[in-house]
């Protein structure tokens, strides 16, 4: 079966010039293309194809490596094109071989600068079967958040290892608060229904309904947590999961003081919870997002 082509398109004020020099250098091209831990190029004959090689850092030992040459460009104006072809006989990689292109479109706000690329798989059915499922998934969301990461700079000037280093802190805080909220409801609540979760309802006279109340609010927690992964980007979200739970403890604190003096006490919890939330909300908002690309053509 014809496999459809990634397609990623990124409308960036700057210049053709600009975003020609970021992705044809290849220095610059391996500093905001997630794709990509190395890019060298190799020497070029005077009339012949630009060769370069390629690698992947996928874990720490664990690599992939390919190569790839630039088989047309057009000269710069108001259009131009680079178009390349890629393979890798290395066994670790998915894909065996593949071509695309890169077009920079000069518009009225700036430039219309998108790619697509195809490639073949290795490894057979499996292969075919995994690329369907989530490598090329993976692959293309990969691609628009490189692109969002190369607009960024151009537009705002802000460098590519600064953007991936507010994702990566975005995400483990954000990714930490939801956990907290999750296993917050899921453990002491739902699962064990502990003592200590029923005591501030006992305290406040609601002896008869504690039970149902502390289920009631362990299902509430484990929406909560799962709504700031679904929400990813908001920021609201994070400051009322960083800031809710200083009413819930000091309600809980109030009915026994006790909960307070313990080693890894709610009051703990809390301050951790507050300083995740704030980091988290105040990063949801600037980190960059493969959803401010276009991933189907303006005329498809």
């Amino acid at each position: 079966m014809k496999r459809d082509p990634i397609y990623i398109e990124r409308r960036v004020r700057g210049s053709i010039d600009e975003i020609w020099e970021l992705t044809q250098d290849p220095d610059e091209h391996e500093r905001w293309d997630l794709r990509f831990t190395e890019i060298d190029y190799l020497p070029k004959d005077e009339d012949g194809p630009q060769h370069f090689t390629y690698a992947t850092q996928l874990l720490p030992g664990i690599r992939v490596e390919g190569v790839g040459k630039s088989i047309a460009s057009t000269e710069r104006g108001a259009e131009s094109t680079s178009a390349l072809a890629f393979e890798s006989h290395d066994p670790l990689s998915l894909i065996a071989h593949g071509r695309g292109f890169w077009r920079y479109v000069e518009s009225d706000d700036g430039v219309r600068f998108l790619t697509e690329y195809n490639y073949e798989t290795r490894w057979g059915r499996l292969g075919r079967v995994i690329d369907r499922i989530i490598f090329r998934r993976l692959l293309g969301w990969a691609t628009a958040l490189s692109f969002d990461v190369l607009a960024r700079w151009i537009e705002e000037g802000t460098p590519p290892e600064r953007s991936y280093r507010m994702l990566a802190t975005h995400a483990v805080t954000r990714i930490g608060l939801a956990l907290i909220w999750i296993y917050q409801g899921l453990i002491p609540k739902l699962l064990v229904s502990h003592p200590a979760e029923r005591a501030p309802f006992v305290g406040l006279g609601l002896e008869s309904i504690a039970a149902e109340a502390v289920v009631l609010l362990g299902f509430l927690e484990v929406a909560f947590g799962v709504t700031l992964l679904v929400w990813w980007r908001s920021a609201w979200l994070a400051y009322l999961g960083g800031f809710a739970p200083v009413a819930l403890t000091a309600g809980a604190v109030a009915s026994d003081p006790s909960l307070a003096l313990g080693p890894y006490n709610p009051v703990v919890t809390t301050i951790g919870m507050v300083g995740l939330g704030v980091a988290a909300g105040r990063l949801a908002g600037q980190v960059p997002t493969a959803g401010n690309c276009l991933r189907t053509p303006l005329d498809g």
